[in-house]
């Protein structure tokens, strides 16, 4: 399963895309469970629809952690927080409150103070919910504590702060800014802890485990938007599940800056998959349209577009690299498209090679004399002709071998 789809696949690639990991490891075990805080909410709603009043956008700043089953990593902050001020003066509105949701769209609610200096947020506020399931993320204060156990294995804690009922952010508006208040963090304790963190938590509502938890949130108003080149994303990882009954998968990293390490408004950016010999992918209609709510065939993907198979740095194609019909033959890519008052400035096309160039090896053995050519299946087995994604091994006569996958 796919478990909150809106949120944690996403999130989890969105900290092991990072290209700047700060620290990292296997835990002994899951984060400490702890009693959710107090006034998290029977009733689930979510909002998902911007709300009436004046949207001003932020570049994130900070440190964070994510956690799971399988470890934990630190990364700085990155991406983009919305808010809106309502007309009414008092209650503001901020979409992805957490950089681990950033991708969900999910908007929580806050009050501004008389004086307009502070944005308190109460806790206990989803930012996401599976309502199959019956559960999602919450809003928590508390502190986590990393204890290196030694051989890369790591014992993770997180206490809840049960008297914390609201998260405070300091408005600059000279500035520009907005701070989250009484959040600290230090990755670089001496043994035997490995990282001691306070702050803004999302916890998951059906056990009380945590899934992330940020501090020195600093959020910074983006001007207006103007042309600019974005950087060049990442492209990741290619995995195939290798037969049409499974998910495809490819995980990139974009960020959010131009070639001169400027702000991007991610509102303007999109993204494009390519194959082999700059082939544009198209997710069309007939096939991906039901499940992902677009009405027409797909080339470039809105940053941040959520659906079924679509997540912030991480797509799943109904097409699998095997049989008689592959995606490709030798390598995925991504390409980042900008666009602001009319003009679209791209990034390179990034490729990940997954598969030898069909001929690369080829070139490199011109000239030798074939004394002989087998064929064997991606399980191994040996076949008298080539028949889909097949492995040629051919041998020459000096005793040399080379191996490529064929598409036959």
């Amino acid at each position: 399963m796919k478990k909150l789809a809106l949120l944690l696949i996403g999130m989890a690639v969105a900290v092991s895309a990072s290209a700047t990991i700060k620290s990292q490891g296997n835990s002994y075990r899951p984060m400490e469970k702890t009693t959710l805080t107090a006034g998290v909410s029977s009733r689930v709603d979510i909002i998902t629809e911007q709300p009436e009043g004046t949207l001003v956008n932020y570049l994130r700043g900070g440190e964070y952690m994510f956690t799971s089953l399988y470890g934990f990593e630190t990364d700085y902050q990155t991406g983009r927080v919305k808010v809106v001020y309502a007309p009414d003066g008092h209650t503001v509105y901020i979409q992805d409150i957490l950089c681990y949701g950033e991708g969900t769209g999910v908007w929580v609610a806050g009050e501004l103070s008389e004086d307009g200096q502070t944005i308190t947020v109460p806790l206990g506020q989803y930012i996401a919910y599976n309502e199959d399931y019956n559960y999602g993320v919450v809003l928590a204060w508390g502190t986590t504590d990393v204890i290196d156990l030694g051989d890369d294995f790591y014992w993770l804690d997180f206490a809840a702060d049960e008297s914390a009922t609201d998260a405070v952010y300091a408005v600059d508006p000279e500035n520009g800014t907005i701070t989250l208040v009484g959040s600290e963090g230090d990755i670089n304790k001496p043994y035997p802890s490995n990282c001691v963190a306070t702050g803004l938590a999302g916890l998951w509502s059906d056990d009380g485990s945590v899934a992330t938890i940020e501090w020195g949130s600093t959020w910074t108003m983006l001007g207006d938007a103007v042309p600019a080149v974005p950087a060049n994303p990442e492209a990741l990882e290619f995995y195939d599940c290798g037969n049409e009954e499974g998910y495809t998968r490819f995980d990139f990293n974009i960020n959010l800056v131009d070639v001169d390490g400027q702000p991007l408004n991610s509102d303007y950016l999109t993204y494009s998959i390519f194959t082999d010999d700059d082939q544009l992918f198209t997710f069309d209609y007939a096939t991906y349209g039901e499940n992902n709510d677009f009405d027409t065939d797909m080339t470039e993907i809105p940053y941040g577009y959520s659906g079924y198979d679509f997540y912030l740095r991480r797509v799943y194609f109904y097409r699998t690299n095997m049989g008689d019909n592959p995606m490709f033959t030798w390598r995925i890519g991504i390409q980042l498209n900008y666009t602001v008052d009319g003009i679209t400035n791209k990034s390179d096309i990034v490729y990940l090679n997954v598969y030898p160039h069909p001929t690369a090896v080829d070139e490199m053995n011109a000239g030798k004399q074939i004394s002989g050519v087998r064929y064997f299946n991606v399980a191994g087995q040996e076949m008298a002709q080539p028949n889909g994604l097949t492995i040629q091994v051919t041998t020459y006569s000096d005793g040399t071998t080379s191996a490529v996958k064929v598409i036959k």
